[in-house]
């Protein structure tokens, strides 16, 4: 015969609540309130709230719970999580994360045979998930986008909007619109698959009374962003202000004039609408969009900040111009780590430079050699660098790094940075310094002497040729860095009419290493980069688009000036499987 659980040892006097815990209905007393009484210990078989019809060797599995606690997860009162255990919560909070991503993985019964494959995707989401927490880059793409590039079948241009040169794009998470902002104070929004204008907001007057400034900029757009939900707009310009524009009504909401000096970039934290900004006044500003206000200001570069980045964390990295230092903010701690740079292409550090260049590509990076032979074009200007290191190596010439200008985040803990030198750098956050430099990685021009040079150099040399006379060069700066978060490629792009797509070379060896080159004449003054996947799907191949904002002058100033159009340039990369690894 059963016990009866209401008459077992342990529980007369008691009464049950919902959720199945026993509940003392006598008021304690006056010791009992003192201290606490020792927890029983069940030497019986019978656990403490008394008898059970099942025996104690049995555990009740995952839908005993769910009947305990209410049969739809998504719809527990206030009551049942109170009386819920952490193990508990754990168990529904994970059971609801993999039904939605379940859901989210809705796959063609034609293409594939369901069961198996399923599981494997939803194995790899959850795997690639977990891996991005941890704030490290995981997946392996760059080698899917090593084939040569046909411009006339993957390109589109975006022209006929802008009079002046174009400073700065973005292009939405879901891909679906791009913004431009330009030296004329325009901004415009473009359809990416039609490339047609939806958008115009016209530039304001400088003499206009400063409620009307509030319906856009009255001076340079310098910086733009948009948010990881694509329902704002921030932008940011040289007249020290920051609009904040909604994507879905295409109007203006708030200007943001906390800024003393032109406001040089802008990103939004992803997952949460949190702007950051940086400012030639030397400091960050954070925002609450979703709340349009003023949240915090953070202090500490010595000179104007040119480029910021950020990911899913609450920090941001800024770059410090001529200062030479990459800071990392931790907002949360109310920490920044400095990094010093200031890199040099010695004749020493050239040749060392090139010895481990090689000894690299013998150890762990032969896979991209067989790529890089496959093109025909990167081979060529691989070769074509090193060459030029090696002239400079033997002319014993020095380019030093006087400015940090631009900067991408790799992933929370690795970091590019690009300069006046041309030299890309690699940055961990365990080190002070770059741990990884390519040297002049966007090659050299020469500079334009005076008459007095040219006539003195006329004079030392005993051959009157031009040949003979050896001009001053310079090293083309980095203008423009964008990565794709959490995956080994990135772009890099200056004035020489190549946009340059990099490979983070696999295993413990720092460094990356050229995979192909993209053609864009002028100045590259901005990059943004999406990947496009089949929505609802966990498609493996995912295509990148890349905009390209392309002017006559650079973003910051006028000191050079090219033979171009002031454009945005999209490309539309398709992924090729057949070239894909292993993450």
């Amino acid at each position: 015969m059963a016990k009866d659980r209401f008459l077992a040892q342990g529980v007369t006097g008691t009464k049950r609540q919902r959720g199945g815990k026993p509940v003392n209905s006598r008021k304690p007393t006056k010791d009992q309130t003192k201290r606490p009484a020792k927890p029983r210990r069940n030497h019986g078989g019978s656990d403490e709230e008394g008898g059970s019809d099942e025996s104690d060797n049995e555990v009740g599995d995952v839908n005993d719970l769910e009947h305990r606690y209410g049969t739809d997860e998504n719809e527990v009162s206030s009551e049942d999580e109170f009386l819920e255990t952490a193990a508990e919560k754990r168990l529904r909070l994970a059971k609801s994360y993999i039904s939605k991503v379940k859901a989210s993985t809705e796959m063609n019964a034609d293409e594939y045979d369901a069961a198996q494959i399923d599981r494997d995707l939803i194995a790899e989401r959850l795997t690639s998930d977990a891996r991005e927490r941890s704030g490290k880059w995981s997946r392996r793409i760059a080698d899917q986008f090593a084939y040569p590039i046909d411009e006339s079948s993957m390109a589109r241009v975006l022209k006929n909007g802008h009079l002046l040169p174009v400073t700065c794009v973005a292009i939405t998470p879901n891909g679906q619109f791009v913004y431009s902002g330009s030296k004329d104070g325009s901004l415009i929004k473009w359809h990416r698959e039609t490339g047609k204008k939806l958008k115009v907001f016209l530039g304001q007057k400088k003499k206009n009374p400063s409620p009307n400034h509030n319906l856009g900029h009255c001076d340079h757009i310098l910086s733009i962003a948009i948010s990881s939900d694509s329902k704002y707009v921030a932008t940011g310009g040289r007249d020290r202000r920051i609009h904040i524009w909604s994507v879905d009504e295409d109007r203006h909401l708030i200007a943001f004039h906390q800024h003393k000096d032109s406001v040089t970039g802008l990103v939004f934290r992803r997952g949460i609408n949190h702007l950051y900004s940086c400012s030639a006044d030397r400091m960050v500003k954070m925002w609450n969009v979703d709340e349009l206000a003023y949240m915090d200001t953070l202090f500490g570069h010595q000179d104007i900040i040119v480029s910021i980045d950020a990911l899913q964390r609450e920090q941001a990295v800024t770059t410090g111009s001529r200062d030479k230092t990459l800071r990392l903010w931790k907002i949360a701690d109310e920490a920044q780590l400095v990094f010093r740079g200031g890199s040099t292409t010695d004749q020493n550090r050239i040749t060392k430079a090139l010895s481990e260049g090689r000894q690299d590509a013998i150890e762990a990076a032969a896979e991209v050699r067989a790529i890089i032979e496959q093109n025909t074009s990167t081979a060529q200007y691989t070769d074509e660098h090193r060459d030029l290191l090696r002239s400079l190596a033997a002319e014993n010439t020095e380019f030093c790094e006087e400015s940090i200008d631009a900067v991408a985040m790799i992933d929370e803990e690795s970091y590019v940075t690009g300069g006046d030198s041309g030299a890309l750098c690699l940055w961990s956050v365990q080190k002070k310094k770059p741990v990884f430099i390519h040297h002049v990685a966007h090659g050299v021009q020469p500079t334009t002497p005076s008459i007095g040079t040219l006539s003195a150099a006329a004079v030392e040399n005993e051959d009157d040729s031009p040949s003979a006379t050896k001009l001053p060069t310079r090293s083309r700066w980095i203008t423009a860095l964008a990565a794709v978060p959490f995956t080994d490629m990135f772009f890099s792009a200056s004035s020489d009419g190549l946009v340059r797509l990099w490979r983070m070379r696999p295993g413990k060896i720092p460094g990356f290493d050229l995979v192909n080159t993209i053609p864009v004449a002028g100045f590259v003054n901005g990059l943004a980069v999406r990947e496009l996947s089949p929505e609802g799907s966990l498609s493996v191949r995912k295509d990148i688009v890349l905009a390209v904002a392309v002017g006559q002058e650079p973003r910051l100033g006028r000191w050079a000036k090219e033979k171009a159009r002031n454009v945005v340039r999209l490309f539309h990369l398709p992924a090729n499987l057949s070239k894909s690894s292993s993450s």
